[in-house]
């Protein structure tokens, strides 16, 4: 496999394994939220297989119960040293049942995983985290099954002061309108975006945009040329985590939406590419990924990063 289709395809790993579950028309139903279940001790073995929760865990004050991540996980650097297990498609189930976790956090279908957990009767909390109302939950959930209850709520408290100031520093003018996209570098061919019920699509109105897909129910639609045309976004933010590209790489990425040239983000050069995962992990870092937003949101400028 060349060094690009290595890119490409961790690039696609990590959404989905991050929080971003890139299948084209599914809507999340209500029978799919997270439930926590009480333990009667808090686990002190805990394998985390999507970054967001490993994150999460670790802003609760309980990262010394963290004994195994995903290979995907790049945040904090306290767990730099934590054994990978893989990811949810693949993981390293030797490694895994080597650990002796006491709890598994698992993200969506996770197969392999969670048959090894029901065989071995090790307890499983399902982080389906979409929304930030469901971050908030699962912060919560954790914070009870962690015996850390008041750090999450005070984890939870800080977000949403952050996000406050956020909106109201950024509630200024005209939103504009925003398309953020998940795909390849190579082409155009495959363009995901966010959806209505999305941290994505929540994080981009209070950075003062407009998602012009913010009123689709399915969570991350595939979408049509001529659907982003028929929208004109004025801001084209291109979600590509986990590879740096030079500027030759940048001009030819941009390039590649020249034949929309009645785009208004086309025609006034305003398309950013973010390689920073952090804009798709949804933890406690979305603070973080707000400010990102806000900055290529309300800067007014041209030819973004």
């Amino acid at each position: 496999m060349s060094t690009r289709a290595k890119a490409i395809s961790t690039i696609f790993a990590l959404m989905t394994v991050a929080g971003v579950r890139l299948c084209a028309g599914e809507t999340p139903k209500p029978e799919q939220k997270a439930e926590a279940k009480v333990v009667a001790t808090p686990p002190s073995r805990v394998v985390a297989l999507a970054p967001n929760a490993a994150e999460i865990i670790f802003g609760l004050g309980a990262g010394d119960s963290l004994v195994g991540v995903s290979e995907f996980c790049t945040w904090p650097p306290e767990l730099k040293d934590t054994p990978r297990i893989g990811g949810l498609r693949d993981p390293n189930l030797e490694t895994l049942l080597a650990l002796k976790p006491d709890m598994m956090v698992l993200r969506g279908r996770s197969g392999p995983a969670r048959k090894l957990c029901e065989a071995r009767k090790i307890p499983v909390y399902n982080d389906r985290v979409e929304s930030l109302a469901d971050l908030y939950r699962t912060i919560a959930d954790l914070g009870a099954m962690l015996d850390r209850r008041a750090e999450a709520k005070r984890l939870s408290e800080q977000i949403r002061r952050k996000l406050e100031r956020i909106r109201v520093r950024c509630a200024v003018g005209r939103p504009p309108r925003v398309l953020l996209t998940l795909r390849s570098p190579t082409s155009l061919s495959n363009v995901m975006t966010c959806g209505r019920e999305t941290f994505l699509n929540e994080l981009i109105e209070i950075a003062g945009g407009e998602n012009i897909f913010g009123d689709q129910e399915t969570d991350w639609p595939a979408v049509s040329m001529e659907e982003i045309v028929s929208r004109d976004p004025e801001i084209i933010i291109e979600a590509m985590m986990t590879y740096e590209f030079d500027a030759g790489e940048r001009a030819a990425i941009r390039k590649q939406w020249a034949k929309l040239k009645t785009v208004s983000a086309v025609r006034s050069g305003r398309i950013h590419i973010v390689t920073d995962d952090v804009l798709t992990v949804p933890s406690q870092r979305v603070t973080e990924s707000a400010e990102i937003l806000a900055g290529i949101i309300r800067s007014g400028s041209g030819g973004g990063g």
